[in-house]
C-alpha cells in the first residue's frame, strides 16, 4: 500500500491504484499535508468546503475518514484528542520517499559519488507525476506545503545537472539546463550551471555570453546585481580554472559481471582476478627456486583461484606451457587424457579429490607416483586442501614434495580483502557506494573459507545495482555473506515446479561425494549418466545459470563445496540420505573395481547413476 500525492493523488494497492471518491481524496491529501501532525476536524472541513460547511459536515467527515482506514488499513488514521492524524510509514508517502532520495542525493554529491548522485537525483524526479497536492491547492495549508515540494523539486534538478557535470556527462545534460533557465530564469544556480556545462562542453563564448544575459535579468526582473556564485564561475571561466576542466567520465558499465560467484577463477579470468598479487609473486618464487609449489589452505581459501588465475596465467604470459588438471574419481586416467608435454608445468588442482572422490587405491598411486615423477624434469604446482594433507602425504614421494614446496595460504589481509571487491568494479566501470567494501570487510573477517561466499553474495548485489553503483541495501538484501548462497538456492527451489522438485534433490545429491566419515565433498558426475528429458535438462540449466552448478562437455559438478555448508535444505537432503549415500560408495567402489578387473563395457556391465538407483544399460541382463 503506497500514498501517492506527487501528482493526482493516488492509494497504490498492488498493481492498480484504489478507486477512492474526490472527496476522500481531499481528506486523505489534507492528512498528508499536515506531514505526520494531527489535523483539526475544522481543518479538513476546511480543506473540504472552504469557509461554508454544511451543518452535517462532522458526518460526513467521520465517513470520509472510515472509507479511508478500509482502503488503507484500520491504523493508518488516528484519532487522537486534537483530530486525526495519518500514522502510515514515511516510505508509504511519496513525497517523504522523494525527500529521502534528494538528502540523499546531497550527502553522495559531498562524498564525491557523483555517478551515484546522479542515480539518486534521477530516481527522486522520477516520482513526480505533475503539481504536487493538487486536490488541495485551495487550501492554505496544502497551498504552503505544495509549494515546498515544488522548490524541493526544483533543487533536484538543479542537483541532476551539478550531479552529472561532475561524472563527467555535461554533453548529456546541456539540453536540460538550457531548459531549467528557460523554466525558471530568476534562479540564479541555474545560470551557473548552464555556463558550467557550456564551458565544459567547449562553448566558453556562449558561456560567457549567458552570464552577461543573466545579469541583464536579474537586474531588468529584480533590480538585483548577480550574486557570488554567479560572480565566481565567470571569473573561473575567464581564467580557465582547472576545476572547470571537463571531469574524466567513467567508463561505461560493463555487461557481464566482474564477480564470478562460487566459481573459482580459472586461467582465462585473470584480468579479472585480484588481491592476491603478493602471493602470486611470492609463490612464483618459491617455484623457481625449488620446482615445486603447494598451496595448501582451507576450503573457500581460494587455492583453486590461486593457482589457475594467478600462478598458471602468470606462467602462460610467460610463454612457458601449462597443462592444468583435476584429478576427479579416476586420476590415473585424468594425467594421461591429455598427457602434459615432458617439460610443462604442471598444476594439480583439488588435488584433495585423489582421497575424497577416488576410492581405488591402485589410482590413488599411480596419479601421485606419476606426479612425483613429472616433479623430477619439470615444475609441478600442487593445490590441496589442508585437512587432506596427511592423507595425501601416506604416499612418500609426494610428502617429500610437500616438503620441498609448501606454501600455506593464509586468510586475506584487509587491505588484500579491499583490492578483491574494488578493483573488478572498477574495471568493469562500475560504482561502489560509500560504506559497501567496509561492510563486507567487516563480514569476512573471521569467517573461514568465506572467499567464495563473499564473491557470490557480490554477484548477487551486482544484480540488484542501482544504475552503475552497487549499494549497501542491495548488499543487504542479498543476505550478505551468511545468507545470499542459501537465497539464491531457495529462490531457484521455489521457482521450480513442484512435479520436478525430485529431479532438483537428487540431481544435487548425485553431485555431493560423502566420506566415511559423513563429511560433504564437491563432486562430480559424467553428463551421460545425468537424466534426460526436458525437465532435468531445464533444472541444470538453471543450476549453472545461478552459479550453483558447473558443467562442461562431459561432466556436472557442484560449484563448491561451501553450498552444503550454507543451504539448509541441501544439508537436511543429506543427512535424510544417509543410506542412499552409502549404497552410492558402494556401487562406486564395486564399479572401480570391476573396471580395473578389465570388465568395464562387458555384457553384464552396470552402474550407479547419480540418482542412487542402480541402472542396466539397455538389452543387458542383470548382475
Amino acid at each position: 500500500m503506497g500514498i501517492a500525492v506527487l501528482g493526482p493523488l493516488t492509494i497504490e494497492d498492488g498493481e492498480r491504484p484504489a478507486r477512492i471518491s474526490s472527496r476522500d481524496r481531499i481528506v486523505l491529501a489534507a492528512l498528508v499535508a499536515t506531514g505526520g501532525d494531527a489535523a483539526r476536524p475544522e481543518q479538513l472541513a476546511e480543506a473540504l468546503w472552504g469557509d461554508q460547511p454544511p451543518a452535517s459536515w462532522r458526518k460526513v467527515l467521520q465517513g470520509c475518514v472510515a472509507r479511508l482506514r478500509r482502503a488503507l488499513g484500520a491504523t493508518a488514521i488516528e484519532t487522537v484528542p486534537t483530530g486525526y492524524r495519518l500514522a502510515v510509514a514515511a516510505t508509504e508517502i511519496d513525497a517523504r520517499r522523494f525527500e529521502d532520495l534528494l538528502d540523499r542525493t546531497r550527502e553522495l554529491l559531498v562524498l564525491d559519488a557523483a555517478d551515484h548522485a546522479l542515480f539518486m537525483a534521477g530516481e527522486a524526479l522520477a516520482l513526480w507525476r505533475g503539481p504536487a497536492l493538487p486536490e488541495v491547492e485551495s487550501w492554505e495549508p496544502g497551498r504552503i506545503e505544495a509549494v515546498r515540494l515544488a522548490e524541493l523539486r526544483l533543487d533536484a534538478e538543479e542537483l541532476r545537472i551539478e550531479a552529472a557535470l561532475r561524472a563527467g556527462r555535461q554533453a548529456e545534460v546541456l539540453a536540460d539546463a538550457r531548459a531549467q533557465v528557460d523554466a525558471a530564469p530568476l534562479r540564479e544556480r541555474r545560470w551557473a550551471l548552464l555556463a558550467e556545462a557550456q564551458y565544459r562542453s567547449g562553448r566558453q563564448s556562449e558561456a560567457l555570453a549567458g552570464l552577461r544575459r543573466a545579469r541583464q535579468v536579474l537586474n531588468t526582473e529584480l533590480g538585483l546585481d548577480p550574486g557570488p556564485e554567479l560572480a565566481a564561475v565567470e571569473r573561473a571561466i575567464l581564467r580557465h580554472d582547472p576545476a572547470l576542466r571537463p571531469a574524466a567520465r567513467a567508463p561505461e558499465p560493463a555487461a557481464d559481471c566482474p564477480y564470478l560467484g562460487l566459481v573459482p577463477y580459472d586461467v582465462g579470468d585473470a584480468e579479472a582476478f585480484f588481491g592476491r598479487e603478493d602471493d602470486i609473486a611470492a609463490g612464483l618464487e618459491r617455484l623457481a627456486a625449488t620446482g615445486v609449489l603447494v598451496v595448501v589452505g582451507p576450503s573457500g581459501g581460494g587455492k583453486s583461484s590461486l593457482v589457475r588465475a594467478g600462478m598458471a596465467a602468470a606462467l602462460r604470459r610467460q610463454g612457458r606451457p601449462v597443462t592444468v588438471l583435476q584429478p576427479g574419481p579416476r586420476p590415473a586416467d585424468a594425467l594421461a587424457d591429455p598427457m602434459p608435454e615432458p617439460a610443462a608445468v604442471l598444476v594439480v588442482d583439488q588435488c584433495e579429490e585423489v582421497v575424497t572422490l577416488c576410492r581405488d587405491p591402485g589410482q590413488r598411486a599411480a596419479f601421485l607416483t606419476a606426479v612425483v615423477a613429472h616433479a623430477a624434469r619439470a615444475p609441478l604446482i600442487v593445490a590441496l586442501r589442508a585437512d587432506r594433507l596427511g592423507e595425501v602425504c601416506g604416499h612418500p614421494g609426494f610428502a617429500r614434495l610437500v616438503e620441498r614446496g609448501l606454501y600455506v595460504l593464509g586468510p586475506m589481509s584487509e587491505a588484500q580483502l579491499r583490492t578483491a571487491v574494488e578493483a573488478p568494479a572498477r574495471r568493469a566501470g562500475s560504482v561502489l557506494e560509500p560504506g559497501l567494501v567496509d561492510l563486507v570487510v567487516r563480514d569476512v573477517e573471521g569467517e573461514p573459507g568465506a572467499l567464495p561466499l563473499l564473491s557470490h553474495a557480490l554477484r548477487q548485489t551486482w544484480r540488484r545495482r542501482q544504475g552503475r553503483t552497487l549499494t549497501v541495501a542491495g548488499y543487504r538484501a542479498t543476505g550478505g555473506i551468511r545468507g545470499a548462497v542459501a537465497n539464491t538456492a531457495e529462490d531457484l527451489y521455489d521457482r521450480t515446479p513442484v512435479t520436478h522438485r525430485p529431479v532438483l534433490r537428487d540431481l544435487l545429491l548425485g553431485l555431493v561425494a560423502i566420506n566415511p566419515d559423513g563429511e560433504a565433498n564437491r563432486g562430480r558426475v559424467p553428463r551421460r549418466l545425468l537424466p534426460t528429458g526436458p525437465g532435468p535438462e531445464q533444472i541444470l540449466e538453471e543450476l549453472v545459470a545461478a552459479r550453483l552448478v558447473t558443467t562442461d562437455e562431459s561432466t556436472v559438478a557442484l560449484a563448491h563445496e561451501a553450498l552444503t555448508r550454507v543451504w539448509p535444505r541441501l544439508r537436511s537432503w543429506l543427512d535424510e540420505d544417509a543410506e542412499g549415500q552409502r549404497i552410492r560408495r558402494h556401487l562406486s567402489v564395486t564399479a572401480d573395481s570391476w573396471a580395473a578387473m578389465g570388465r568395464y563395457g562387458g555384457r553384464v556391465r552396470a552402474r550407479a547413476g547419480p540418482l542412487g538407483r542402480l541402472r542396466r544399460p539397455a538389452g543387458g541382463d542383470g548382475p
